[in-house]
């Protein structure tokens, strides 16, 4: 219980810390100072993901970063097993990374400015063409040089088991004609959602080869959810193997679902 009271006692203060930081680079980024702004996001959040790490006690396997192109349109799609998902990805990848997350998050204080300066898009889920049209802008944010992350998922498995996927998550690739990055992270539940506190834990995390999805036919489209959730699947253990459908016809899926 200490460990817990002391970790929460840090994770805000170091919120509270980087926050006037992340408005002045918030403000200044929406004045088009993206050369300055973006690689002070990219540090701050990655010291301050890695001093969450290390606060926790968990120790880190990470694996594939060779794996990640350079200068081209990405979508990170991963599994998604506990809140400690969206630390490591801010920790261990190699560009800046917002996310696909629920309009609520606009009214987290002090977090809810790094949501914004990561460049993430909020999604409206309470109306089907609202949901449209954020994929629509994280699209665009694509194409202008953002990396985006999406739990097709679209909530914490709280376990090592893989959810199904919602075909919707996709279009965000296939829209702005972005690679997508398949990343597998196995063990996060262990340091919270297992015990409802903090404990140690290892987590691996695993970078797989891209996969293109610009000219793809009609048919590989379609066949990417269970593509992309095959590769997911590869890095996790044999209890990890799913009894629900493979792929759901769901919308869009939202991250991190630890804000729900």
């Amino acid at each position: 219980m200490i460990r817990t009271i002391l970790f929460f006692v840090y994770f805000w203060l170091s919120v509270l810390f980087v926050t006037p930081l992340g408005f002045v680079l918030l403000v200044l980024d929406w004045l088009q100072l993206q050369f300055l702004t973006r690689p002070l996001i990219s540090l701050v959040a990655r010291w301050w993901a890695k001093s969450i790490i290390l606060a926790s006690g968990t120790k880190t396997v990470v694996r594939g970063l060779e794996n990640i192109p350079q200068d081209k349109a990405l979508v990170f799609v991963s599994n998604h097993q506990g809140d400690m998902d969206f630390v490591m990805m801010l920790a261990y990848l190699p560009r800046t990374v917002g996310f696909i997350i629920k309009s609520q998050a606009l009214f987290l204080p002090f977090i809810n400015i790094w949501i914004a300066a990561l460049g993430s898009v909020f999604l409206n889920r309470d109306s089907l063409a609202k949901g449209k049209r954020s994929i629509d802008i994280g699209a665009r944010k694509i194409k202008n040089g953002r990396a985006l992350c999406i739990y097709p998922e679209g909530t914490r498995s709280r376990g090592s088991q893989l959810g199904s996927f919602r075909k919707g998550s996709f279009k965000l690739a296939t829209l702005s004609g972005a690679s997508i990055v398949p990343v597998t992270v196995n063990g996060s539940w262990l340091t919270w959602e297992a015990h409802k506190r903090i404990e140690s834990a290892t987590i691996e995390f695993t970078v797989h080869p891209p996969i293109p999805t610009a000219g793809l036919e009609a048919d590989a489209r379609r066949a990417l959810p269970e593509r992309v959730r095959e590769a997911i699947l590869s890095a996790l253990p044999p209890q990890a193997q799913p009894q629900t459908p493979a792929v759901s016809a769901a919308p869009v899926a939202l991250a991190p679902s630890a804000l729900d």
